[in-house]
């Protein structure tokens, strides 16, 4: 199994690290860590400093050819420290979401920091992680600024016994076999119209046993989730996302990128194939 890392070196980052680090010995995964370096290079990946270099000496055209290449050893030398001895690391330039897209299908498994600084994060994940979770057919374990775990041993699985809610129980039970971890299988209900017992019926039937725990809660997922989690003692949610025509993961107002953008809870987000 081999597990990718982005960081941009933020503490958000260094929070998703932990848990990286900790499910690279507990699933005994290999753990790769990549930064990808924006400052010489525009959106559109054309060096935005080509045409200012074309017209002054080499002199200085060395010195910032000269200045480049240290930032470069001064990153990877960062990156090799954070890896700890049994991760491999990757410099890369151009841009975050097309790099870190390109990387994915490689991996089984993405954990990095979602935090973003644009307006539209108070409706909408903002940020890389927002994008490539929407965007990825990896699964992706993103942690807030306000997460507070830093070991993975039990995981609650959000299901509402649709497809892409099989298919994270599914990526769930393969992450357990692998690393011992205990799961614990959620349904949340509205509790005008749905049967409690019912949901219960349908959880056991689903589990097949291999979960540890049944919970059935009414109310907002939103809010019933991460709470649901903190009360088992779950240290990630984990969602399947499902597609939406041609577009991939999740759409505007969606519940799924409302839980992602406010639980404290870490949240491994299991795309539909």
């Amino acid at each position: 199994m081999r597990i990718l890392h982005p960081t941009d070196f933020s503490e958000t980052a260094e929070l998703a690290r932990a848990l990286a680090l900790d499910l690279s010995e507990r699933l005994d995964a290999e753990l790769h860590l990549v930064h990808v370096l924006q400052h010489f290079e525009d959106h559109a990946g054309v060096p935005f400093v080509r045409a200012y270099l074309d017209s002054i000496d080499a002199v200085l055209k060395e010195r910032l050819r000269s200045e480049q290449k240290a930032e470069e050893q001064r990153l990877r030398a960062k990156l090799r420290e954070l890896a700890g001895p049994r991760g491999t690391v990757e410099l890369v330039t151009g841009d975050p979401l097309r790099e870190l897209l390109r990387l994915a299908p490689a991996h089984d498994l993405l954990v990095m920091g979602a935090h973003g600084r644009n307006p539209l994060d108070e409706v909408f994940l903002g940020g890389t992680a927002g994008r490539l979770v929407r965007r990825s057919s990896t699964p992706v374990l993103t942690a807030r600024d306000t997460c507070s775990v830093t070991r993975v041993r039990r995981l609650l699985v959000a299901s509402d016994f649709r497809e892409a809610s099989l298919v994270a129980w599914a990526f769930a039970t393969e992450l357990a076999s692998r690393g011992g971890l205990k799961l614990v299988l959620a349904h949340v209900i509205d509790a005008k119209t749905s049967d409690v017992s019912t949901a219960n019926a349908q959880l056991e039937t689903l589990s097949a046993g291999r979960a540890e725990r049944l919970a059935v809660r009414p109310g907002n997922p939103i809010e019933v989730l991460p709470s649901m989690a903190q009360d088992v003692g779950a240290d990630a949610i984990v969602v399947g996302l499902r597609r939406h025509g041609t577009v991939a993961g999740l759409v505007l107002g969606s519940r799924a990128d409302a839980l992602l953008r406010s639980s404290p809870v870490p949240i491994l987000s299991v795309p539909t194939r």
